[in-house]
Parts: C-alpha cells; sequence; structure tokens
C-alpha cells in the first residue's frame, strides 16, 4: 500500500472516478483521502494505492482532455508525488529494507547490528539494585 498524491490538479478532477482513473496508472486504487472526501484541501488529491513494489512508478499521467464544445483535445502532464513507499528487497524477497540494507547480501550489516546492540546493553544504567531477600524471622521483626 501507498499514499500518492496528485499536486495542482484541476478542480473539475477531485471526484472519485477521475482520482481513481488517474491512479490505475500507478496501481489498485483502495480510497480516497478524507481532506478528499471532506473537500477540504483543494490543491492536492491523495489516493491510497496497492502497488507491485517490482515495477517501476511512473513521475506522471499523460491524460488528454476534450473541450465539451469546440471538441478539440489538450493532453495534460498530471505529476504524481509518491508520499511513502514501502521498501522492498528483490534478493530475500521480504518487505521492509531495501537490497543495500539487506543482512543477507550484506553480513557485515548484521555484525554491525549485533557489536551496537551488545554496546547499548553494556552503556544502560543500572536504575534498581535488588536488597538481599531477608528470611519470614526478620520480616516479622522489623
Amino acid at each position: 500500500m501507498a499514499w500518492i498524491s496528485f499536486p495542482n490538479l484541476l478542480p473539475t478532477l477531485f471526484v472519485k472516478e477521475s482520482l481513481f482513473s488517474l491512479a490505475s496508472a500507478v496501481g489498485k486504487p483502495l480510497h480516497l483521502d478524507l481532506a478528499i472526501v471532506n473537500k477540504t484541501r483543494p490543491n492536492c488529491a491523495r489516493v491510497k494505492v496497492q502497488v507491485d513494489l517490482l515495477l517501476d512508478f511512473p513521475k506522471f499521467v499523460m491524460m488528454e482532455i476534450e473541450d465539451e464544445v469546440t471538441k478539440q483535445t489538450r493532453n495534460v502532464k498530471v505529476k504524481i508525488h509518491y508520499d511513502y513507499l514501502p521498501k522492498y528487497c528483490t534478493e530475500c524477497m521480504l518487505q521492509g529494507h531495501a537490497i543495500e540494507e539487506c543482512r543477507f547480501m550484506h553480513p557485515e550489516i548484521e555484525k554491525d547490528l549485533q557489536v551496537t546492540t551488545s554496546d547499548e546493553k553494556a552503556a544502560e544504567p543500572v536504575d534498581k539494585i535488588e536488597e538481599p531477600k531477608q528470611n519470614n524471622e526478620e520480616q516479622k521483626r522489623v
């Protein structure tokens, strides 16, 4: 899942059918941003899309607009902004990290992570010092 935005979109295109049509160039459109539904953000449209992380993502969509009166058509380039794309490793086929961060491809990353983790544990302050437990007779006298 990813959120995509269409900045500086024509106000006449802020309807679900138009936005889903534009978003289908990236993937399967799922739903609109709440600000679009409530009409509170007129400068940018956002759509949640199911994407295939193995494909390249287009930077824009070409749209052909026809004037109803003159029947003339013009092409409009609509920019696509990706708000967040999840990372996907094509080597180990796991989502959450890129191939540059893959521990399978780069075992030194795993070693660095283990060293950092052990250093952090050694540097943790001791907050509570446990007192030796007293037997029941000593607890009753106190």
